[in-house]
């Protein structure tokens, strides 16, 4: 067997100052309308090193076809011919690509071309694919590329909350719109189901890692539920769990607020018509979609980094990423606080590094007209409220590490031993400290600890990944830099204001590759 190009994955890891933990591929970063560019990641942990089956797919809009695409930049689209078959009984000689940039470097390709790579990618490395909810922009790359998973040797994995799989089985591997290929209700078994608990199995793990579950070789996840707008049907409508009739675990308040806020503006804003009250006859219903905690364990070189910095005995790597996620001031089942309240600890302690989230439009678009997206007004305020949380976790553990100081500060000054009496009666021959050393312990005790150093900005060391950009199509300035233009500002209007934010916006663009 033979290989060319070395091990580029080995060298690309040794090129970051602490060696990352998690690597995600973006294959599509758009809403819509082109079909070719919409929400679809591999995410994979760096221990795996490329193994059969250690490939997550979170979200799969866009797959195969920009796998091959990515492949093209060093494989031709179709080979001139196939690789020579051998006539012997010796095994046939087989050539292997390992690329040495780009964001598949590392693995080894044993095909000539860019397509029949991308397949083998698909078939033998992606084991399970994580969806946020069933929208066709997040799923329509999964259903169609199902064709291509008969020569497998094991079913593919669809790993999601229960909503989601529901409305899979129901709407699509259905033998109308499509076959049924799941290995449930008599299908053909390309597909099988893993039903995901919201909030993770609390039975499961210790500390940060408390309530993941394993979806694949070096990852795992806990998920939940955000909203993502609302349907308005007849009150027998039973597909979302906000619907204020019907009994769900974690369900919460609905908020009928009628502000408005004005784009340009920091302060919260307000509720448009997306949030207005129920048409008669009619009950609102609240889309569900998903955010997911997403966790590696890190190597044994980032171990003693982690833990010395982070105080912390988990050297754990996390990203979380939503799927398509309306802003809580406009909702009428406000639940991204709570997604937050589980992230900012981990961002305190310094495992949570990456979030993928939406900003589907620029501040143009009106509240009304948000569709269940963010725009660059919400996602700011959004993170304004996560970046508090952290603050507050933060100041929590400076001060519990100050008690700690204290305690061990006030044992070390205590008074000093006295000297062992010498034998002989009660008070005989012993020695007493004197009044001078008294005082001077007195005052090592009473002395001021150092100033503390000022706190970083709550978010520091965060990437924010902005996903599900919405194209205009149109001639002129890309809408994604309009929308990190807009969040650059605020986020500097936030700093001359003393309110930093900390974190850094990145826009998402299929083929680049991430590294936590």
């Amino acid at each position: 067997m033979k290989e060319r190009d070395g091990l580029g994955g080995q060298a690309r890891r040794g090129s970051h100052a602490a060696e990352p933990a998690i690597h995600v591929i973006c294959l599509g970063s758009g809403g819509g309308p082109s079909e070719d560019n919409v929400t679809g990641f591999l995410v994979r942990a760096t221990s795996s090193r490329w193994s059969r089956g250690s490939v997550l797919a979170v979200d799969a809009g866009t797959h195969l076809s920009a796998i091959t695409r990515i492949l093209e930049r060093d494989f031709p689209l179709v080979a001139d011919s196939p690789r020579p078959e051998s006539h012997s009984n010796e095994s046939p000689q087989v050539t292997i690509t390992t690329l040495q940039s780009g964001p598949f470097a590392g693995l080894p390709f044993p095909n000539a071309s860019a397509r029949a790579n991308a397949v083998h990618v698909v078939r033998e490395h992606v084991s399970t694919y994580l969806i946020t909810h069933p929208h066709l922009d997040h799923l329509s790359g999964f259903v169609i590329n199902t064709a291509a998973f008969h020569n497998t040797s094991r079913p593919k994995r669809l790993a999601a909350l229960p909503f989601t799989v529901n409305a899979i089985k129901a709407h699509l591997f259905n033998d109308l719109i499509w076959p049924n290929l799941s290995d449930e209700d008599g299908g053909v078994g390309f597909v099988t189901f893993q039903r995901l608990a919201e909030g993770g199995n609390i039975a499961l793990g210790e500390g940060h890692g408390r309530g993941y579950i394993e979806v694949c070789e070096g990852l795992s996840v806990k998920g939940f539920k955000v909203s993502h707008g609302n349907c308005m049907r007849a009150s027998s409508c039973m597909h979302r769990g906000s619907n204020p009739n019907i009994q769900e675990h974690m369900q919460h308040s609905v908020s009928l607020a009628h502000s408005h806020s004005q784009p340009g503006s920091l302060s919260a804003p307000g509720q448009g018509a997306s949030g207005a009250g129920p048409r008669e006859g009619r009950v609102p219903c609240v889309i569900d979609s998903t955010a997911y905690f997403i966790r590696a364990e890190g190597t044994s070189s980032s171990t003693s980094s982690a833990s010395s910095t982070h105080g912390h005995h988990s050297h754990a790597r996390e990203i979380l990423i939503f799927g398509d996620v309306e802003p809580d001031a406009v909702s009428l089942s406000p639940r991204t606080a709570h997604v937050w309240a589980e992230a900012a600890p981990k961002i305190a302690a310094g495992i949570l590094r990456g979030l993928f989230i939406e900003c589907s439009y620029t501040d143009a678009q009106a509240d009304a007209v948000l569709f269940g997206h963010l725009a660059p007004r919400h996602l700011v305020h959004e993170l304004a409220a996560l970046a508090d949380l952290v603050a507050d976790e933060r100041r929590r553990l400076a001060a519990e590490r100050g008690r700690k100081r204290k305690r061990a500060s006030t044992g070390a000054a205590s008074m000093p031993d006295a000297p062992t009496p010498s034998p002989g009666p009660p008070g005989a021959n012993r020695t007493w400290p004197t009044m001078a050393a008294a005082q001077e312990t007195t005052a090592q005790t009473n002395k001021l600890p150092p100033p503390r150093e000022p706190l970083p900005p709550p978010l520091a060391g965060l990437r924010v990944v902005i996903i599900h950009v919405k194209d205009t199509l149109a001639d002129g300035r890309p809408v994604g830099e309009t929308i990190l233009a807009e969040l650059e500002a605020y986020k500097e209007q936030l700093e001359r204001e003393g309110r930093a934010l900390g974190c850094d916006f990145v826009v998402s663009k299929s083929g680049e590759g991430y590294w936590f």
